[in-house]
């Protein structure tokens, strides 16, 4: 890495010293006997120079252009207006009025400024454009500091969806158009050409330019089987010819966590216990309850210690020696005598812990890049090197990234190109133990253990827990996350290309790109034996974990570009690509160290039995293309686009798969009848397109059944020895060799207008996807083994909705402000139109809870639909109860205080009386009906003022954390709801059933469970200043801005929860490669919308600096 900075360096010194010998722009000197001279400076939106700027006395062929620091100088009449242009830019007419120093901040256009996009293996003119393309550029990616580009875009495009685990250097889940499959829905992302679907949290926001994402198969298809679900093209800074410019942007701030739930303390849920104990009957001989910790009297009483159990002061297992020693105090939990004369001893906290609060805490986090860019005609170049730093609100997690990219690029001569674009990533991550959502994480131990429970032990240093009688089986989530601080995943990325450019003709270019993605992992899983949990850990282990993954991407195209008559423009494009992925993993696991010491912490170390496994994968993609575009008379669009892709895995009976697409566009403002629309409708261009994209993300291997050999499970070794010293083998994975790619075909119709002056900017979009042969690994019956199941097509799927997007552009008191609204909304609705053929199967997407089967996926219905029951309240009398139908689930359900459920069908499909399993159905959608983002830039003089909202409607979301707050599961903390909105007589208001010790029935899924996901939140709240440039000349700087920001400060929502954004689970296929995972199944979108206690979205306060010299 020292190597390619000093190269950096070199080439950054070299290029400067070129620059310095261009020449300045030439001036049209055409004055007036009455002229004055006006000087002054040009800056973009950001403050920073903009550079051949067209300056123009207005009437006149007087002007000039800005030099390399948007300077510039021209006479003009006292009484004269003076014209700025420039490309991406709209037109600024401002008067002269007798004024010597006029600055000027342009504005962009967004219209114009998207003018040329980048598109699949090549660029076009966006008027030129008949697919579905969304462009975001860097300074509207940028306005929302990020980890990574996913969670920069969230409500920032019509019909994308981004969700993120919001953990330190977490997952990001991104949704173009709704879920076009049971299986992976990640889109492709090109970075400078390469393509991947991996971690994408190496790549540095701030490297970058600008993002196109191509939603619709039109548009993508020349990506083939990888662009099923979208491709999202991002293209990172390049150099531009001009002198050395330097920049440096940081930002530093404080995280806080949002809401938090409201839990009991120690006294409430004493009377909690007595209650629920009371109403279940179990009660001791002098009829009141019976608690290790609260006694047995008829009110509970809270004890002095909870280990021993319910000891006051003044007993002798807890005296105290002259010093205020413990006499009776051990750690040893091996000694025999532990838990009889010897104890953890413990206080009990008779105010309450609040868990929650324990484990999340204000923390900080911080950004810095320094850049410096520039070149000649003769080549240029743009290098950064960044440094990114996140503590967690979560106590003892974080995330750092430090990032180098060298972007270059030469001219050998005029017809003769060659550059490169590469990145080198290291980031490191301790995450919170047991991933997301699950419910032996810190966060949901955090809702679990008691209240009277502390932190620490009468000691002070060792951890307090669950050892003690009645205190349920949780662990002490800040000793876990503690003991989890130093087990540090570290992820090194090498990634871009190198390419060539010749111009065989004047028309005709060939191009040639070779990309690597490079890939380490390492992760060292040290877990550290707990003396204080009732399920205390039997000894310390270390689980060593190191994988690699190589992909490299060779394309080649030739490009042809001609015209007749001036009125019909053809583009062609063909070409060839190929890529080849290997990925290989190892891991080790041992026990028994003698020591935690950290310099302890590797397998050498341990004295316990040695387990190892590991493993290796590869694949291959071969491709041929080409696309066609035709322009007749700027009026008339016409693109078609086929691919070819072979992929390796499948048979070679369904090796070869061919995706087409066709699209049209009519430029309604060119023809006649628009003319005299002219002084309100600026441009219109009405879109129709269809075409197909694949997927082919399944098994490596799919095809073939899969043997291999296990010392553990292969018990008939080979010699017939009845040793494991030669095992034998067993089937680990069936083969399919009739699996075939899944298609998805496309049909997308839009409409783009420009109004009032290029100020009011439309666009509309229709689209219907339907994927066809969905590839699903389908379950098949134990008796045929435990081997892994292969992908097999299914059924379909159809996504049908619309996109909007529209912006407002505008001037006020007299051009000294400008003002810009920005308005995303965004609907689709999922159905799976079929599955196996009958409209019964199921397919559910969680089955590692307590209670199963709560998230299905079935025919006539969207993907992770929620299932279960329907409750209609809760009986008020035994005679409601008795009329009611006969609930099978338990006993005694029929009765005052139960939840009534729903009686939906029977035997023969209608109610039949009795509530059983037949009553199970459709509860809840996780699907929202609609999402939208709403975005002003509000810039006076030099300040700036940007609010960003974002926000979704209409879905629903599982709330499982009440499986473990709001019912008698276990014996951990409780809700205040559960305590004071529970039934007793009278009460008709209540919305759980009564307190009782013993209900197994009302924790079923049910519609309790259910509630609204709609949110809208102000995602970013951004104040700029940019300093005056006479006072920023005067150190030797270009511009300088400074500014203040809030993100996610305010929340709308209904949720009871902590955060709505609950979209995102244990998300693991592609972008868990930095936890060092790779599975095609664990981590599909058959989950979505579920609360297991995950971690929440954090306020940030932010302050940052942006330096330009």
């Amino acid at each position: 890495m020292a190597l390619t900075a000093g190269f950096c360096l070199l080439q950054a010194h070299a290029f400067a010293h070129a620059a310095t010998t261009a020449t300045a722009p030439e001036r049209i000197n055409t004055r007036s006997p009455i002229d004055i001279t006006i000087t002054g400076r040009v800056t973009d939106d950001t403050n920073n120079p903009l550079p051949g700027v067209n300056i123009l006395v207005k009437g006149t062929s007087n002007g000039t252009t800005s030099d390399a620091d948007g300077n510039y100088r021209i006479s003009a009449g006292e009484t004269a207006t003076l014209v700025f242009s420039f490309i991406g830019y709209t037109v600024q007419e401002i008067p002269v009025n007798n004024q010597t120093i006029i600055n000027v901040s342009l504005v962009p256009d967004v219209v114009s400024l998207s003018e040329v996009v980048v598109t699949g293996y090549g660029s076009q003119s966006k008027r030129d454009i008949t697919g579905a393309v969304a462009t975001i550029d860097a300074n509207r990616l940028l306005t929302t500091p990020s980890t990574n580009f996913g969670q920069a875009m969230q409500g920032k495009v019509a019909g994308v969806t981004v969700g993120n685990e919001n953990s330190p250097g977490g997952g990001v889940m991104v949704r173009i158009r709704g879920f076009g499959t049971i299986n992976d829905n990640s889109p492709l992302y090109v970075v400078d050409g390469v393509p991947t679907k991996g971690n994408i949290n190496t790549i540095n926001p701030n490297d970058i330019e600008s993002m196109q994402i191509l939603k619709d198969a039109s548009a993508a298809s020349i990506y083939g089987s990888r662009a099923g679900n979208g491709v999202i093209i991002i293209t990172t800074k390049k150099g531009k010819a001009g002198k050395p410019v330097f920049t440096y942007d940081m930002y530093v701030g404080t995280q806080r966590p949002g809401k938090l739930l409201e839990l009991l303390n120690t006294s409430e849920y004493a009377q909690l216990t007595w209650e629920s104990r009371i109403n279940a009957g179990v009660v001791g001989d002098n009829g009141n309850p019976r608690h290790a910790q609260f006694g047995n009297g008829p009110t509970p009483v809270i004890p002095d210690y909870i280990f021993p159990a319910g000891a006051m002061e003044g007993d002798p297992r807890i005296a105290q020696d002259a010093n205020g020693n413990y006499i009776n105090y051990s750690r040893d939990i091996d000694n025999a005598n532990f838990n009889r004369d010897k104890w953890l001893i413990t206080k009990a906290n008779k105010q309450g812990t609040d868990w929650l609060d324990e484990i999340f805490d204000p923390a900080p986090i911080q950004n810095h890049q320094i850049g410096v860019s520039g070149g000649n005609e003769s080549g240029r170049y743009a290098m950064s090197l960044n440094y990114f730093d996140q503590e967690g609100i979560m106590i003892y997690t974080n995330y750092k990234r430090y990032s180098l990219r060298a972007n270059t690029e030469f001219n050998i001569n005029k017809r003769v190109r060659f550059g490169e674009n590469f990145q080198v990533a290291f980031g490191q991550r301790v995450n919170q133990p047991n991933g997301n959502s699950h419910e032996s994480n810190p966060t949901s131990f955090a809702f679990r253990i008691q209240p009277i429970v502390p932190v620490y032990d009468v000691s002070g240093i060792t951890f307090a827990g669950t050892r003690g009688t009645d205190l349920d089986n949780s662990r002490n989530p800040v000793a876990d996350l503690w003991r989890n601080k130093d087990n540090i995943q570290k992820e090194l990325r090498l990634f871009g290309n190198a390419y060539a450019e010749v111009d065989i003709l004047d028309n005709l270019t060939a191009k040639t790109s070779f990309g690597v993605d490079y890939n380490t992992f390492n992760f060292r899983d040290y877990i550290i034996r707990d003396i204080e949990s009732s399920e205390s850990r039997g000894s310390n282990s270390l689980k060593t974990i190191n994988n690699y993954e190589w992909t490299w991407t060779w394309f080649n195209t030739l490009t042809y570009n001609v015209t007749f008559n001036d009125i019909h423009r053809f583009n062609f494009i063909i070409g060839t690509e190929a890529i080849k992925d290997y990925y290989e993993t190892f891991d080790a696991s041992r026990t028994n160290f003698s020591s935690d010491d950290l310099e302890n912490r590797y397998l050498g170390s341990g004295t316990g039995a040695q387990t190892n496994n590991g493993g290796a994968s590869d694949w291959m993609l071969a491709s041929e293309f080409a696309k066609i575009n035709y322009n007749l008379s700027d009026k008339y669009l016409l693109e078609g686009t086929l691919r070819r892709d072979r992929s390796s895995r499948f048979s070679a009976n369904n090796l070869v798969a061919y995706f087409p697409a066709v699209s049209a566009g009519w430029v309604l403002s060119e023809e006649r009848f628009a003319q005299g629309l002219g002084n309100w409708l600026d441009r219109a261009k009405l879109r129709a397109g269809w075409g197909q994209t694949g997927n082919q993300e399944i098994g490596y291997y799919n095809p073939f059944t899969i043997f291999s050999t296990n010392p553990a499970t292969s018990a008939y070794d080979l010699n017939g020895s009845r040793t494991s010293a030669v095992p034998g083998y067993e089937i680990t994975q069936f083969g399919n060799p009739n699996a075939k790619w899944e298609t998805t075909t496309s049909t997308n119709v839009g409409l783009d207008f420009t109004l009032l002056g290029n100020k009011l900017d439309v666009n509309l979009d229709w689209y219907n996807r339907i994927t066809s042969d969905m590839l699903f690994p389908v379950a098949s019956p134990l008796t045929s083994g435990v081997a892994t199941v292969p992908f097999r097509n299914i059924g379909s799927m159809r996504n049908r909705g619309i996109d909007l997007a529209v912006a407002y552009h505008g001037l006020a008191m007299g051009g000294e402000v400008f003002y810009d609204v920005e308005g995303n909304f965004s609907t689709y609705r999922n159905v799976v139109t079929k599955t196996t053929g009958d409209a019964n199967t199921q397919y559910f997407g969680i089955n590692d809870e307590r209670i199963q089967n709560f998230v299905v996926t079935q025919q006539d219905y969207p993907i992770s639909s929620f299932f279960g029951y329907i409750i209609d309240g809760i009986f008020q009398s035994d005679d409601e109860a008795a009329a009611a139908p006969t609930n099978n689930l338990g006993t005694n359900q029929n009765r005052a205080g139960r939840f009534i459920f729903r009686d939906v069908s029977g035997p023969e499909g209608v109610p039949d009386g009795v509530i059983n399993t037949r009553d199970l159905t459709i509860i809840g959608n996780p699907h929202p009906d609609f999402t939208y983002g709403i975005n002003l830039n509000v810039r006076y003089k030099n300040f700036g003022l940007t609010i960003f909202g974002q926000g979704v409607a209409g879905n629903d979301v599982f709330n499982y954390v009440k499986y473990w707050t709001d019912f008698p599961t276990f014996a951990g903390n409780r809700s205040k709801r559960m305590l004071y909105e529970s039934w007793r007589p009278g009460k008709t208001d209540a919305v759980l059933p009564q307190l009782t010790s013993s209900d197994q029935v009302s924790i079923l899924p049910s519609t309790y469970y259910i509630e609204s996901g709609s949110y809208f939140r102000f995602k970013n709240i951004q104040l700029t200043y940019s300093l005056p440039q006479t006072l920023v000349s005067k150190i030797g700087l270009s511009s300088v801005r400074v500014y203040v920001q809030g993100q996610n400060l305010i929340t709308l929502t209904n949720y009871s929860g902590m955060d709505p954004e609950i979209n995102l689970r244990n998300y693991v296929s592609g972008n868990d490669r930095v936890a060092g995972t790779y599975s095609y199944t664990s981590g599909t979108d058959r989950q979505l919308g579920v609360d297991g206690g995950a971690y929440p979205a954090s306020k940030q306060y932010l302050v940052g600096l942006n330096l330009t010299f």
